[in-house]
């Protein structure tokens, strides 16, 4: 097995390669001025399974050409298989036509990723697991959820209840729980299709003087979680702790969620981010020995 650092992953590359004992394959990389990505293998990949760690968070159209750039690079030079690790899978929120005439993105990026030569993925908390079972490659879809909880086991909670937003919610919420031993519930979001403004509430769920923790698998805009926090301490909380797996953070996400209220971030480094107190390595790790 050959672990191939993409430009879009290379700390977390490294950090698996650590825990695996394994050397990283020695890769040429640049830009040209006019923006275009230039990669060479330095030693060969011939008959060899190759890994490639490229992450497709913003900017993400670059990163996800340069993934395919790499693999179909890979296959060309000889390359028996290769399996790309791709932390944050992008166009994942356009899983299905919400307005009529719109194209399918993931649908899209999922046929390109084969055309180059992918023979699998494995990704982590994709934003829409369902697609899983119509990809025409193999998705590996890890949970980093319960690796996410375990670090907020350390902060002392008082009267903890675990929330999380949207149709995956409940099985979101129920899996920290486990973890953190402690109530939760679902925060019910109502999306806008125009505008994409959205709308939260908590229906039954009484948080009046208790720590909430609530959880997604990935903030982008922060404006359901905004909301969020905003009806969270309105209705008593005591403490609101956010985490997310990938903390993407258009434009002060981060920002607004503070000044909403929350106490605290805590994401994974499935996207390089400031609040990366967890890492993926271990999980990507464990896996990959398997292979």
């Amino acid at each position: 097995m050959k672990l191939v650092p993409g430009p879009a992953s290379m700390e977390l590359a490294n950090k698996v390669s650590s825990i695996l004992g394994l050397r990283l394959m020695e890769l040429e990389y640049k830009t040209f001025p006019d923006g275009e990505s230039y990669f060479r293998y330095v030693s060969s990949v011939e008959n060899e399974d190759v890994v490639i760690f490229q992450g497709t968070h913003p900017p993400q159209d670059k990163h996800l050409l340069q993934l395919c750039l790499l693999s179909s690079g890979a296959k060309d030079l000889g390359a028996r298989s290769v399996v790309a690790v791709v932390p944050y899978l992008a166009y994942a929120k356009q899983d299905r036509r919400f307005k009529e005439g719109e194209v399918v993105s993931i649908d899209v990026v999922l046929n390109i990723l084969k055309q180059s030569g992918v023979d699998k993925i494995l990704t982590v908390n994709i934003h829409a697991p369902w697609i899983i079972n119509r990809s025409p490659i193999p998705i590996e879809n890890l949970d980093a959820v319960g690796t996410l909880t375990s670090y907020i086991l350390q902060i002392n909670l008082k009267n903890p209840i675990i929330l999380a937003p949207g149709k995956k919610g409940e099985d979101m919420s129920a899996a920290a729980a486990k973890v953190l031993n402690a109530d939760y519930g679902v925060i019910r979001t109502k999306r806008d299709i125009n505008t994409g403004a959205v709308e939260v509430s908590l229906e039954d769920i009484n948080v009046n003087d208790r720590d909430v923790i609530v959880i997604d698998d990935m903030i982008s805009t922060g404006g359901t979680m905004v909301k969020s926090v905003n009806t969270l301490k309105s209705a008593g909380a005591r403490r609101i702790f956010v985490g997310c797996v990938h903390a993407v953070m258009i434009n002060n996400a981060d920002k607004k969620i503070l000044s909403s209220g929350a106490d605290a971030i805590v994401a994974t480094d499935t996207v390089p981010n400031n609040y990366a107190f967890v890492s993926i390595a271990g999980l990507l790790a464990e896996r990959l020995r398997k292979l």
